[in-house]
């Protein structure tokens, strides 16, 4: 979860709420359930965004009055057929020219300006420092 009051500033949805429901700028939803995508909701202010980063099939019962009144906006997030994109990656296809940028998580709010500006095509968020960074195995 990214809040611009707190520059940057991460929550587990199980400490978020209630104590932070509205606060934050941008929320991501990556569960695909109803119940995860209403916690996204939940912890969205008014005009911010939720993230969807995996399909979530609410149904017919779903309640999109929320979403009206605090005039959330939703952002999805395409999906595409992995198993033919990594057989590519392990033949050799070289991804790294389409990374505009890199940023560690404590700059994530810098990494989302950056995605903002014209001709940038990805940028990288790491979560944990290049020490902790798994090793790669590199010579196939």
């Amino acid at each position: 979860l990214l809040s611009s009051a707190a520059q940057v500033e991460t929550a587990f949805a199980a400490s978020a709420l209630p104590a932070r429901a509205a606060s934050f700028d941008v929320v991501v939803d990556a569960t695909g359930s109803p119940t995860g995508l209403d916690l996204a909701r939940s912890l969205c202010r008014p005009l911010g965004a939720v993230v969807l980063k995996s399909t979530c099939a609410a149904g017919a019962d779903f309640n999109t009055a929320p979403f009206v009144v605090d005039e959330l906006r939703v952002v999805g997030s395409r999906c595409g057929p992995f198993p033919p994109a990594l057989e590519l990656m392990a033949a050799g296809l070289d991804l790294t020219p389409l990374i505009s940028a890199t940023y560690p998580l404590e700059e994530a709010m810098a990494a989302v300006e950056k995605a903002r500006t014209k001709g940038t095509l990805k940028v990288q968020i790491r979560v944990c420092s290049d020490e902790a960074a798994p090793e790669l195995d590199t010579s196939s």
